[in-house]
C-alpha cells in the first residue's frame, strides 16, 4: 500500500525549500508569495480540475528559462509545478501510470520552455483515465494544502521575529 500522504508531505517540503531562492533583481521567493499562488493555484485545482490548474500556472510562469531573469511569482509558479511533476515521477507511484516516458529531471524555469510539452502529457497520459485524474487531483490538493500551510508557518514565524 502506497501512503500518498507522505509523498504530499515530501513534496511540499521540497516546494517550501526553494523559498529565499534568488531570482529577478536580486529578488527572492517569499513564504507569502508562495503562500499566496499555492491558495490560488489550489482554488483553480479543486473548482476547475488538474488541466485548468496547469494552465493557470503556466500563465504565471512567464517565459524565461534562467532563474535570475524570472519574477518570484513566475519562479513560485515554476517551482510548484516542477515538483508536482517530479512526484508523478516518483518510483513508487509507478502504479498510477502518470510519469513522463522519459523521466522529470528539469529545473522549475526549464519548463518555461516545454510548456506544450506538459499540456499534453496532462491529457495524454492523465486524463484519460478518470480514476488516475482523480488520484492525482487528490495527491496534488493535498500538496497544495501542505505548501499553502507550511509557507503560512514560515511567514508567520519570520514576522514574529522581525
Amino acid at each position: 500500500m502506497i501512503n500518498l500522504d507522505k509523498h504530499a508531505a515530501e513534496t511540499s517540503q521540497a516546494i517550501l525549500d526553494y523559498i529565499d531562492e534568488p531570482v529577478k533583481e536580486g529578488s527572492t521567493l517569499q513564504a507569502k508569495d508562495l503562500e499566496k499562488l499555492a491558495t490560488d493555484a489550489l482554488g483553480v485545482l479543486q473548482e476547475q480540475g488538474v488541466y485548468a490548474f496547469f494552465l493557470y500556472l503556466l500563465s504565471k510562469s512567464g517565459k524565461e528559462d534562467q532563474q535570475d531573469k524570472l519574477t518570484p511569482e513566475e519562479f513560485g509558479a515554476c517551482a510548484i509545478m516542477a515538483r508536482l511533476l517530479n512526484l508523478l515521477n516518483n518510483p513508487e507511484l509507478k502504479s498510477l501510470d502518470s510519469a513522463f516516458a522519459n523521466g522529470w529531471d528539469k529545473s522549475p524555469p526549464e519548463l518555461n520552455s516545454c510548456k506544450k510539452d506538459i499540456l499534453k502529457h496532462i491529457s495524454d497520459r492523465i486524463a484519460i483515465d478518470l480514476k488516475r485524474l482523480l488520484l492525482v487531483k487528490s495527491l496534488f490538493e493535498q500538496t497544495l494544502i501542505y505548501t499553502r500551510y507550511g509557507a503560512k508557518a514560515l511567514t508567520s514565524s519570520t514576522t514574529e521575529v522581525s
